[in-house]
């Protein structure tokens, strides 16, 4: 009889205990399928914060995530950053760092400190946010708004609680990667739609020349472009250029130069190379590119086949080679200007070489010269050189494919990071 008396209450005890979990467990359910149906991540941490300080009757509380070398306040209630920061462990390691670098829930008991703010701490519970391969933070909480120390029981429905919200902020992130990747893709696509509707399909036939162009696309989108423009039976003009950005920003400044560029030339046909570039510069930085931190390079030439001379102007490109029929040797067109875009004002400056029948000129963008190999070593002007004598004796469209193969040769191996679009053109005066 004495046992009976001695054990119900116990019984009793235990029973109200269990009912307490069962309540507790059956809240985590409902927490748990609440913190799935949320998407975002500080939408999550907010209700979390709120449910955590519920479960264990807390007062005051925060959840920081780490971010490069510090921690940040993602939600907090009643406490400040500062505050949380400034908490160590009992062999005195900072609160915070340690529950996050050890990936173990710290509980702190019968503290009774007093802080600087004049709030009295008498129990602290810190716990990691984290999956089995990622760390992203650590939940605080710092005394029982009813007094007395947090528990054993209070840290395991916290880890009970953590491990939805560790699996819903590693959705969540994977959902904004999977996002950010789709709008980069899509673009792309509009990049590379608004360029392929820019460069040229084919190059018409020009009396007197043979032209081959090739643009050979990297998997991002760049801003190469190139244009063969047909004056009259006697002249044309060859333009190559590069915008310095990807994607749809690239695209549309390429789009805006390719248009005024034929705009002008169309007012003007007998305009000068360099009074073309100066236009250009001025409607692009004015107008287009005005304060943005892009520009373009080009390079202009005008073949003039009656009088036997091309006219160019550089405008910040890489200087074009002219193979030399007659001397059977490669020169180049070293005169070089500012880049357009940038510099209202900006002068430019047309040069002048004479041409004969055989002469070839070969244009490129530094996708070319800067494509690498395994070694990281460059593809460089002195190949580019080196290809253009040994392939001469191609038609002007063989010899852009052969190019593309002794870049593909020569960058076998390397990581396709290293890749990058590149545009060729040849001329050959017949």
């Amino acid at each position: 009889m004495r046992f009976a008396l001695t054990t119900y209450p116990r019984i009793e005890e235990l029973e109200a205990r269990l009912e307490v979990q069962r309540a507790q467990l059956c809240d985590l359910t409902t927490m748990g399928a609440v913190i799935a149906g949320i998407h975002e991540i500080d939408a999550v941490l907010s209700v979390v914060m709120d449910m955590a300080i519920q479960l264990v009757d807390g007062e005051v509380g925060a959840i920081l995530f780490r971010e490069g070398e510090k921690f940040t306040t993602k939600t907090s209630w009643g406490v400040t950053e500062k505050f949380v920061g400034n908490l160590t462990t009992t062999d005195n390691q900072p609160l915070v760092d340690h529950c996050f670098l050890s990936g173990q829930p710290v509980l702190l008991t019968d503290l009774q400190m007093r802080t600087p703010e004049g709030l009295l701490v008498n129990s602290a519970i810190a716990l990691p946010i984290q999956t089995s391969d990622k760390k992203f933070g650590v939940l605080v909480i710092i005394n029982k708004a009813q007094g007395g120390n947090f528990t054993a029981e209070d840290q395991e429905i916290l880890e009970m609680l953590l491990n939805f919200v560790a699996v819903a902020v590693d959705n969540s992130l994977l959902m904004k990667e999977r996002l950010e990747t789709q709008k980069t893709e899509q673009e792309m696509a509009i990049a590379r739609q608004v360029q392929e509707t820019i460069l040229p399909q084919g190059v018409a036939d020009i009396p007197g020349a043979e032209v081959g162009a090739v643009y050979y696309p990297a998997r991002a989108v760049g801003g190469d472009f190139y244009d063969v423009i047909r004056l009259d039976e006697q002249s044309f003009i060859v333009i190559i250029g590069d915008v310095s950005n990807k994607g749809v920003p690239a695209a549309l400044v390429m789009s805006a130069s390719s248009g005024i560029i034929k705009s002008i030339i169309s007012a003007n046909p007998t305009i000068a190379m360099d009074e073309l570039a100066s236009t250009l510069n001025e409607l692009l930085a004015s107008e287009i590119v005005k304060d943005r931190e892009m520009f373009v390079t080009l390079l202009f030439v005008k073949f003039d086949l009656e009088r036997r001379a091309l006219y160019y102007c550089n405008a910040g490109h890489l200087p074009g080679l002219l193979w030399d029929e007659s001397e059977r040797m490669i020169k180049s067109l070293p005169t070089s200007g500012p880049i357009v875009g940038q510099f209202p004002g900006a002068v430019f400056e047309q040069s002048t070489m004479p041409i004969e029948s055989g002469d070839r000129l070969f244009l490129f963008t530094d996708g070319l010269t800067e494509a690498m190999d395994a070694e990281g070593n460059l593809f460089g002007r002195e190949r580019a050189e080196q290809v253009f004598a040994a392939e001469i004796e191609l038609s002007p469209n063989e010899f852009c494919r052969k190019v593309k193969e002794w870049v593909d040769s020569f960058a076998a191996g390397a990581s396709e990071e290293t890749h990058d679009d590149f545009t060729i053109l040849q001329v050959r005066v017949e």
